[in-house]
């Protein structure tokens, strides 16, 4: 195999971009990366089978005298999407059930301890649901008159609706204004407030899902949405809706959704767990509570977001607690699903309320504590427009999807009753803090945040240095699979367990002094679902963690099994201690004590010494403040004398980094 060696932090993925939002240039950029890869005859094939599954199922089950939704009891709406080969009617169901406390959202906020100002500013969302969210709600407003909300299909008017239309439409109508509260409410009413307060949303029904995502990812450059809802298991009559061998298993939906993120690069999915945990010794009784996730929620490249109770202060592993209702996987090939947890009990939100009268206009200061999945599948999606807020506004392109998840899963805050990751909490309870520190460490040389890409036959080599033992060491590898293959042979477990959904098998290790680190994994066994260590052949996310890491040089390595389609797979590495300062580069070749950063503290000029022996061709001098955001830029060095103009900068901390050809040094300032 080919091998590529590199020093740890050659090729930073976090560039410098002067911005406020998700601005044209870049919407352009992502939109005109999609034109280049994208197989067109392939893509309207897709849409095309997809639209047209569901106008099949419509005009059989009314041949057939079948419902085409209802209402649930506890108040879920379902409705039918599709008839399987296998002549299963599929229905789509809604999954109801201090969200920012939880996710420790507050202390990346403005005001937060972290100094920063992340609240959605810039960011559109995408939110695909029963129905419209109402734009109106006082939650919605921009400030000048108008709603962050665009509802984009037609509300109808509830004066023509009556009996169950009716019935489903309030239930839509509340479920979505709940799920968009909690991302994007405003907080008029302060306890409502959403995760990310100034974004913009997009809001659909979820009649034609999948063409109207293909529309915003391609055109518009969306890059995340949620999906608060997944194929249903029971109706309203406690009638059960999904034969067992459903659950689990890789089907048609879970291709298409793999489909679109791989297409689309930079386009994350956020999709709720599921409420049916309550019901497994009725839907699928064999598994003792394992293997209840269906349709979407099978999907490799998609976040699965299961529930937990409020963790108001995070002690550890016992201060999250799953909810009782929310879906267990994994994955029939046994896959971490679901992948990450988020407050989903009792969560205070926006919502909608039928008018008295009936012509009359909604209230629009409507507000209501209502549990699911499907409420903590938004908190998740409102940190990542976070997350892609920094991202917009310090590079010259958002994160790709696979380093959200990366940034998810390397962060997570451990959760279950054994280490590692397992088929209830995923990789555990979602950090938005920790998230940004390993943003902020990356910049300060603490932490790497890579984007790269692995070609067939390669392998990529890191070496690195912990200079004081003690710390846990975190390594996380993730890309965007190509979609699996669908097929009836997908419903059989024995199939499953050999044939993995996996496309392209890309492998993480860690090596010290001859001893091999290996990724976690899930133990292929229904009966016995504990997390190992080993070779993990099956997910598309490799996490390699060593509690109490020795002191010494450390060698990460990423390489692939078999043939990767097309011949290449991008990646995301993320490597960080757990306190993110012990992290240090080793292969430098220039004598880092020749390097001189002068005076610190700093009054009015900096002066930079770079060794003589260094390549000045291609090297660059940056200045960050504390926030990430870059305030002083050189592209091109002449001389290995650089002085720096830095009056108009106010008093306070910067990070200057300079790097070239082989050589990096990063250095804290203070500014008198």
């Amino acid at each position: 195999m080919n091998k590529r060696i590199v020093s740890l932090f050659s090729f930073l993925a976090l560039c410098s971009w002067s911005a406020t939002a998700q601005n044209q240039v870049q919407k352009n950029k992502i939109t005109t990366s999609y034109k280049e890869g994208i197989a067109d005859d392939k893509k309207a094939a897709l849409l095309k089978g997809h639209a047209l599954k569901k106008q099949k199922a419509v005009d059989l089950a009314k041949d057939n005298n079948i419902s085409l939704g209802g209402v649930t009891k506890e108040g879920r709406v379902y409705r039918l999407q599709r008839v399987d080969e296998f002549g299963n009617y599929i229905y789509y169901i809604t999954h109801n059930e201090g969200s920012r406390v939880t996710a420790k959202v507050n202390d990346i906020a403005p005001g937060g301890s972290l100094g920063l100002n992340l609240d959605g500013t810039g960011v559109t969302v995408g939110v695909w649901d029963g129905a419209s969210a109402l734009a109106t709600h006082v939650e919605f407003g921009d400030g000048r008159g108008s709603s962050r909300v665009l509802a984009k299909d037609n509300i109808p008017n509830v004066a023509t609706l009556n009996g169950g239309d009716l019935n489903q439409f309030v239930r839509g109508f509340s479920h979505s204004t709940h799920v968009v509260g909690t991302i994007a409410a405003k907080g008029i009413s302060a306890n409502a407030r959403g995760m990310a307060p100034e974004a913009v949303v997009v809001s659909y029904n979820w009649d034609d899902d999948v063409n109207e995502m293909n529309d915003e990812a391609e055109t518009n450059g969306l890059l995340v949405s949620n999906h608060s809802y997944g194929m249903a298991a029971i109706d309203d009559t406690g009638r059960v809706l999904a034969p067992d061998y459903y659950f689990g298993s890789y089907d048609y939906t879970a291709m298409v959704y793999d489909w679109l993120a791989h297409t689309y690069k930079y386009y994350q999915p956020v999709v709720a767990a599921g409420n049916d945990q309550r019901y497994y010794g009725r839907v699928n009784p064999t598994k003792n509570g394992a293997d209840m996730l269906l349709g979407n929620t099978v999907a490799k490249n998609v976040i699965v977001v299961g529930a937990v109770r409020e963790v108001s202060n995070y002690t550890g592993p016992e201060s999250v607690r799953i909810a009782d209702f929310s879906s267990q996987g994994p994955s029939n090939d046994f896959r971490i699903k679901p992948d990450i947890t988020a407050k989903g009990v009792d969560v205070y939100s926006s919502y909608y309320r039928l008018p008295s009268p009936i012509s009359s206009a909604p209230r629009t200061d409507v507000y209501s504590s209502i549990g699911g999945t499907s409420m903590a599948a938004p908190a998740v999606t409102g940190i990542i427009a976070l997350w892609q807020q920094w991202a917009m506004e310090n590079r010259e392109m958002p994160f790709k999807s696979a380093t959200i998840r990366a940034l998810m899963v390397h962060t997570a805050e451990e959760a279950g009753i054994a280490p590692g990751p397992d088929n209830k909490f995923g990789w555990g309870l979602i950090n938005a803090k920790a998230g940004v520190q390993v943003i902020l460490g990356n910049l300060d040389g603490d932490a790497l945040v890579e984007e790269g890409e692995l070609t067939q036959g390669e392998t990529l080599e890191k070496e690195f240095i912990i200079q004081e033992g003690g710390s846990k060491l975190i390594a996380t590898l993730t890309w965007t699979d190509p979609e699996g293959e669908f097929n009836r042979r997908n419903f059989d477990e024995e199939y499953a367990i050999n044939n993995p959904s996996l496309v392209n098998d890309l492998d993480l290790r860690v090596f010290k002094d001859g001893e091999e680190f290996f990724p976690w994994r899930l133990n292929k066994d229904f009966t016995n679902l504990i997390a190992l260590k080993g070779d993990n052949d099956v997910d598309n996310v490799e996490k390699v963690e060593i509690e109490l890491a020795e002191a010494g040089t450390y060698r990460i390595v990423v390489s692939h099994k078999g043939n990767l389609q097309d011949g290449k797979q991008e990646y995301s590495l993320l490597v960080s201690t757990g306190d993110f300062d012990t992290l240090s580069t080793e292969e430098f070749k220039i004598d880092e004590s020749l390097f001189s950063i002068w005076p610190n503290p700093v009054v009015e000029t900096l002066n930079i010494t770079i060794p003589e022996e260094a390549e000045l061709n291609g090297a660059s001098i940056e200045l960050f403040d504390l926030s990430g955001r870059r305030v002083h830029y050189i592209s091109t060095i002449n001389t290995n004398q650089v002085e720096l103009d830095l009056k108009g900068l106010s008093s306070g901390v910067y990070i200057v980094k300079v790097k070239g050809n082989g050589f990096e040094r990063t250095e804290r300032i203070v500014k008198k």
